[in-house]
């Protein structure tokens, strides 16, 4: 579970994206991702369909950069 946790800390945090340009790619609420942004809310608490959401979403920018190289 650390590996998807760190995917999301990294999506998040080091990937550039605003929570808007998140929020539009996943469906998942603004408001949402900005409790975890300012860490309001843990991201060990967040819903399972989220995480994989958010999961898939750097998994996908991963492919993208790497095809690019």
């Amino acid at each position: 579970m650390s590996d998807i946790k760190d995917n999301i800390y990294k999506l998040l945090f080091e990937s550039g994206l605003t929570n808007y340009q998140i929020s539009k790619k996943t469906g998942i609420a603004q408001t949402t991702l900005s409790r975890f942004t300012r860490k309001e809310s843990d991201i060990e608490n967040m819903s399972l369909k989220n995480a994989l959401k958010l999961n898939e979403l750097w998994e996908e920018l991963k492919l993208q950069k790497r095809s690019k190289h």
